[in-house]
């Protein structure tokens, strides 16, 4: 697991950030606080593998400082722990804007998982949001039937919903404010997808919304658990079935316990 890395660069009044590794304990956000001096602070979030309780609590606190100083925060290639955060704690963004983030997909054709990179932009016409289509760079087969490898009201649960529609209306404007030197910097920033290891070694097992590993550097616990980097593909047919044999179990579970439960209710309230 690699350690927590901060990286500021202040262009205009648009300071932008890279985070990368774990937050944890040992972060370093609220001593950036006083390096940011932009007015706009776009957060790059592709590179986080994951986040404990420390670090949410030194994130929440972090964003709320940015926010008490007048900065608009754009949050910009959200990883998977990171959309996890954003959909089990209520202000883990705070006011902070969403431009992007990573999602799973996986090919039926190929047995590859891909996380692929999508824009809030993209859901603006439809609530509850549906998984956008996305083109598959990885397959080996054409056509590639990439399809989404979640369930859509959890996973993008996050995402602001306004007037029966998704997405977020401060993001335009915001856009349109900056110069059209720095508006293309953060286009270039956020269209770059991680392009995986391919011709390297293939990555192992299944897709976890939980954790994430980097690209390069040595194994990690995360990837040897069967995680999956942005970009990158499982390409080993028997994981992507044991995967799926793994969520039709937990299904199986979730049904049996909410069935236990509903006949716990009915038993007390029987006597």
């Amino acid at each position: 697991m690699t350690k927590f890395y901060l990286g500021i660069h202040t262009v205009e009044d648009v300071t932008l950030l890279k985070l990368s590794g774990v937050i944890d304990e040992d972060n370093t956000l609220a001593a950036s606080a006083r390096k940011i001096d932009g007015t706009t602070v776009v957060v790059d979030l592709g590179g986080v593998e994951r986040i404990n309780s420390c670090g949410v609590r030194d994130w929440v606190n972090w964003l709320n400082d940015l926010e008490a100083k007048g900065k608009t925060v754009v949050l910009a290639r959200c990883s998977p722990c990171i959309v996890n955060q954003m959909n089990l704690v209520h202000n883990f963004a705070g006011r902070a804007v969403v431009k992007s983030f990573f999602a799973p997909y996986f090919c039926g054709r190929c047995d590859r998982e891909q996380l692929r990179l999508v824009q809030v932009d993209q859901f603006t016409s439809a609530s509850p949001p549906v998984a956008p289509q996305v083109r598959g760079e990885a397959c080996q087969r054409v056509p590639c039937e990439l399809t989404f490898d979640d369930i859509e009201e959890s996973y993008f649960a996050f995402l602001p919903r306004s007037g029966g529609k998704t997405g977020d209306e401060r993001l335009p404007a915001l856009l349109d404010s900056l110069s059209p030197s720095m508006k293309d910097r953060i286009k270039r920033l956020d269209t770059v997808e991680k392009s995986g290891n391919e011709g390297g070694p293939s990555p192992t097992g299944s897709y976890s919304p939980q954790t994430a590993s980097r690209e390069d550097g040595p194994p990690s616990l995360s990837r040897s658990m069967g995680t999956l980097l942005p970009g990158q593909t499982s390409s080993t047919p028997e994981l992507a079935q044991a995967r799926r044999l793994s969520r039709q179990l937990l299904v199986v579970a979730v049904g049996l316990a909410a069935v236990i439960v509903a006949f716990v209710i009915h038993s007390m309230q029987a006597q």
